[in-house]
């Protein structure tokens, strides 16, 4: 039972304090953070990776050099996409304070057309990105695969093996004769499935769940030639609820301009831990301007946008894996909240956002 308490315990702790990635400066003034990647697939294209859809969205903050602390939205502000054909599109700002979406099924980057954004805050306050356009190539996306791996941790004073897997993407020949620019992200959902749930309910029995904070990471990849398998990230395989019964990722691989790229290698090196975290990021990359001198961080990149989808279960490894989360949920148990709500019913799980709705895409 304490075995037991003490693995969800830990799930509520890592769930709550993971924070997204955080911009530090100079001195304890706030800094505006602007977050937007503009890609040539418009919400419709996004559909067919197949997902549930993705419009054009930014996101304004600000921050300052107090840690652990977060940041907070910028409600209220006008933000606007614009064409160097004299275009321009609105964009709306949703239910959630500080994310803004140009709400068009069609909307999406076109070749050889640069774009800014152009902010206006509620303070008056004017800024806007250098125009940016597209790379002029759009490289194909490789098969995704993966390896069985293990790696080290260091747990309750001893480096311990855990076992994973490790996820790969092939890189395609690069016969351009130039450097190419790449950067994966991913998006996982997978099926949940409350043990203790009676057998005839499926509406708390079997959830879909998804959380943004898990691999939350991004991979890059400076290419030169191509033709070898890249791998994108490690995933545990022990104790890890997620690939029970099915797990699905959608890998976006995002084609971008050099500048773009190092901003993206700053930002992944600000963040690993016993890099340059502690050192306030005075010449991390931007390109955006204040008009009234205002600090700000962020940089907004235009891209080509290529996605795959990828499903794991624990069938597919050579070795099996035992349901340890039902062994868990059917132990003896006394006291409050004893057993966990989520062992009996998928909606009350605490690792992530559920729903008993079944994705429209969902399936190999």
């Amino acid at each position: 039972m304490l075995k037991r308490l003490k693995y969800f315990g830990l799930l509520l702790v890592v769930v709550s304090c993971i924070e997204p990635y955080q911009f530090r400066i100079k001195n304890n003034s706030p800094a505006l953070v602007i977050e937007g990647t503009l890609t040539n697939k418009s919400f419709n294209d996004t559909r067919l990776y197949p997902s549930d859809g993705r419009y054009f969205t930014v996101k304004l903050s600000r921050t300052s050099d107090v840690i652990n602390v977060r940041s907070e939205a910028v409600p209220n502000a006008n933000v606007l996409v614009m064409s160097d054909l004299g275009e321009e599109w609105n964009l709306v700002e949703s239910s959630e304070p500080g994310i803004y979406q140009l709400l068009d099924d069609e909307f999406k980057a076109d070749e050889g057309v640069k774009y800014k954004l152009s902010i206006t805050l509620p303070d008056d306050e004017r800024v806007e990105s250098a125009w940016e356009a597209m790379p002029p190539v759009e490289p194909e996306m490789g098969e995704l695969s993966f390896n069985e791996t293990s790696t080290k941790r260091f747990v309750l004073g001893e480096v311990t093996s855990v076992r994973g897997i490790t996820p790969h993407l092939v890189v395609p020949l690069n016969e351009t004769g130039a450097p190419l620019y790449y950067r994966w992200k991913f998006s996982p959902t997978w099926i949940f499935i409350a043990p203790l749930a009676a057998t005839t309910d499926d509406n708390i029995k079997t959830c879909w769940a998804t959380n943004n904070f898990y691999i939350r990471d991004y991979a890059l990849l400076l290419d030169k030639e191509g033709g070898y398998n890249n791998d994108l990230f490690f995933m545990d395989i022990e104790q890890n609820e997620r690939i029970l019964h099915e797990f699905s990722l959608l890998v976006e691989q995002h084609a971008m301009t050099e500048k773009y790229y190092q901003f993206w290698n700053e930002m992944q090196s600000l963040n690993q831990p016993g890099g340059i975290f502690s050192t306030p990021p005075f010449n991390l990359e931007t390109n955006f301007t204040s008009a009234d001198g205002g600090d700000v961080f962020g940089y907004f990149g235009v891209v080509r946008e290529q996605a795959k989808r990828w499903y794991f279960n624990k069938d597919d490894l050579s070795y099996a894996i035992g349901d340890w989360y039902s062994e868990q949920c059917n132990e003896p148990c006394l006291g409050p909240g004893c057993p966990p709500q989520e062992c009996s019913t998928c909606l009350k799980y605490q690792g992530g956002r559920t729903t008993n709705i079944r994705p429209a895409w969902w399936g190999r």
